[in-house]
Order: C-alpha cells, then sequence, then structure tokens
C-alpha cells in the first residue's frame, strides 16, 4: 500500500511538472509570436512613416517651385508685356479668318483682271468721255471692293477723304453688310458676275445666260437690302461683261431701276461702253486698280498713276480692296494725292 501510494505521488508530481513545462512553453511561443508581430507592424510603420515623409517632402518642395515661378512671372510680366497691344490683338481665329478673307479678296477682281489680259493682249483703252478743260483741281474716285466685315468698315472710316466703298449684298458667309453700309454717306454695290476663272463665287452670281426674268429678281432683292444706293460695279465678271447679251439684259434692268453701273473692268473683252452707248446710260470705268500687289510702296505706286490720269484729264476712277496694307496706305495718303480732289463716285 505504501508503494502504491508512493507511485501515484511520484505519477501526479511527475504529471504536474509535465502540464506546468508545457504551459510556460506555450506561454513562451505566444510572447514570441506577439513580439514578432508586433516587430513586424512597427517596422513597417516606420517605414511608411518615412515613405509618407518622403513624399510630403517632395509635394512641398513642387509647391515651394510652382510659388517661386509665379513669382518670377508677375515681376517681369510687367516689363515685357504692353497692355495696349495685347487690346488691340484679336483672337486667333479671328486672325486667321481674316487672313483667309484677304486672301480670298485678293482673287477676285484683280485676279479675273490679270487672267484677262494674259489671254487678251491688245491694249484696254479707257471707257470714259475724256475732258480737256475742268475747273479747279483735277477728282479722283477711289472705290473700296470687296467689303463685307465690320473690321474693313473700321479701317475705311480712318481714312481722311472720300472713298466709295462697294458692299457685298449679304449672304451666309457675310450676313451683316446692309447693316454695315448704314455708316457711310455714299456707297456702292459690288454685284457678283461670272469670272472666266474663278473658284469661289459669290451666291446668286448672275452668269451668261441668265435670263432678264432671273436678272431682275436678283436686282430688285438687292433693292429691297439696299432702297437707298444707285451705284453698282461689277464682282469679277470678265465672262458676264464679255458677253454682250448678258450686259444688255442687266443694263436694261439698271435703266428700269433707275440704277447706275461702274464697269470694273476686269476684261479687255468688256461690252460695257458699247450698251451704255446704246441706252444712253452714262457710264464710269476703272482706270487704275490700286493693290495688283499689296505690297505697300507697289499700292503708293499705283496711287501716283492714278493722279497721274486725274491730271491728264480731269479725272479718273480707281479700285482697291480691304487689304490691311491697301487700307492703311490710304490713310496716310493725304500728302501723296494732294494735288487732287478726292470725290465719291457720284460727284464725277
Amino acid at each position: 500500500m505504501a508503494k502504491n501510494s508512493r507511485k501515484k505521488r511520484k505519477t501526479r508530481k511527475k504529471s504536474s511538472f509535465i502540464s506546468k513545462k508545457k504551459i510556460a512553453l506555450v506561454l513562451l511561443a505566444c510572447f514570441s509570436a506577439f513580439a514578432i508581430v508586433y516587430g513586424v507592424n512597427y517596422f513597417n510603420l516606420v517605414q511608411s512613416e518615412k515613405t509618407s515623409d518622403k513624399e510630403t517632402q517632395v509635394l512641398m518642395d513642387k509647391m515651394k517651385k510652382m510659388l517661386q515661378d509665379e513669382k518670377k512671372r508677375l515681376e517681369i510680366a510687367p516689363k515685357t508685356t504692353k497692355i495696349k497691344e495685347i487690346k488691340k490683338l484679336p483672337p486667333i481665329t479671328k486672325k486667321v479668318k481674316q487672313k483667309k478673307i484677304e486672301k480670298e479678296t485678293h482673287l477676285s477682281e484683280v485676279q479675273d483682271y490679270k487672267n484677262s489680259i494674259a489671254k487678251n493682249k491688245p491694249k484696254i483703252p479707257l471707257h470714259v468721255e475724256k475732258k480737256k478743260d475742268y475747273e479747279g483741281k483735277p477728282k479722283l474716285a477711289i472705290i473700296i471692293d470687296d467689303v463685307a466685315f465690320a473690321h474693313q468698315t473700321r479701317l475705311i472710316k480712318k481714312i481722311p477723304f472720300k472713298v466709295s466703298p462697294s458692299f457685298f449684298p449679304p449672304t451666309k458667309r457675310h450676313p451683316d453688310t446692309v447693316e454695315l453700309s448704314h455708316g457711310f454717306k455714299f456707297m456702292m454695290i459690288h454685284l457678283p458676275t461670272q469670272a472666266q476663272s474663278y473658284g469661289r463665287p459669290e451666291p446668286e452670281t448672275l452668269n451668261i445666260g441668265d435670263s432678264l426674268s432671273t436678272i431682275r429678281k436678283r436686282i430688285s432683292k438687292i433693292k429691297q437690302w439696299f432702297p437707298n444706293i444707285k451705284y453698282y460695279n461689277n464682282h469679277t465678271g470678265s465672262k458676264f461683261t464679255a458677253d454682250y447679251t448678258s450686259v444688255d439684259r442687266l443694263m436694261r434692268v439698271m435703266r428700269e431701276e433707275n440704277l447706275h453701273f461702274v464697269d470694273s473692268r476686269t476684261t479687255a473683252k468688256t461690252k460695257a461702253p458699247e450698251i451704255a452707248k446704246k441706252y444712253g446710260l452714262k457710264l464710269y470705268s476703272r482706270d487704275v486698280f490700286i493693290d495688283n500687289d499689296i505690297d505697300k510702296n507697289l499700292i503708293k505706286k499705283q496711287l501716283k498713276k492714278a493722279v497721274s490720269i486725274a491730271k491728264r484729264r480731269g479725272y479718273a476712277v480707281a479700285i482697291g480692296h480691304p487689304h490691311e496694307n491697301t487700307l492703311k496706305v490710304l490713310i496716310g495718303a493725304k500728302e501723296l494725292l494732294k494735288d487732287v480732289e478726292l470725290v465719291y463716285l457720284k460727284d464725277l
């Protein structure tokens, strides 16, 4: 019995020791795991803080640089920027559009005329009755063709003497010509007529073969827009004005409506003088294109030529276009034209 009791006590002690040892191991394992997890998390936290600090520093550096650049720009801007010039600059779209328009308008009467001269070598006669004697200064009428936009009329109004702007009938491309014409004491209609070779005719251009009725309707419609304008000159028209029947029909309508036709003379074969004589109508014709070339010096040269014709005959008719160079030359041409009296076409 004594032996059995001793064995039992030894067994209890042994199992108790084992259980305590196991518990200690488990606790140690748990502590180690906790320490490892804590260590990993702490390491990650430290690393993320370092990364965050770096990103924050980079961002702060960028913002600091932007502020420095902006400060430099504001310090430099007043010295290099002229506020008045900025106000004068049109939006880019308008500038591009204006250049395109100038290129197109320069290919209108002038190009039509050049093409005609290339095909017809004979000298073009002057189709206005000559005056040997006249009182006072010789007279010069300058017509500005192709007028269609507000930026053109603004420059035309700066010309310090009388000029005769010739307006296109309104279209979708230039819808404001009626309104723009109201700012002038005297103006004309720039009547689109068929060219020998011109790729961009205006809507409702009069063509050879158009009936009397068609021409009458077209003129009637233009009169509704511009009831007070009495003088019409042809836009392009080298083919139309060289066709006897077409010009005859147009002049008949002009006579019916009490209107006056001015021949832009875009062809050497124009029939306008012959038919004007047939109907007993007074006809004025262009003597000089002042902007065959839009170089300023060449424009001045053409103006001198117009003055010379006016002195020789008593008056002359010159035609220009609303190119910026043409209008700027005219704005400063008072001294160049001092020997002639600048008049509206109706006052020749």
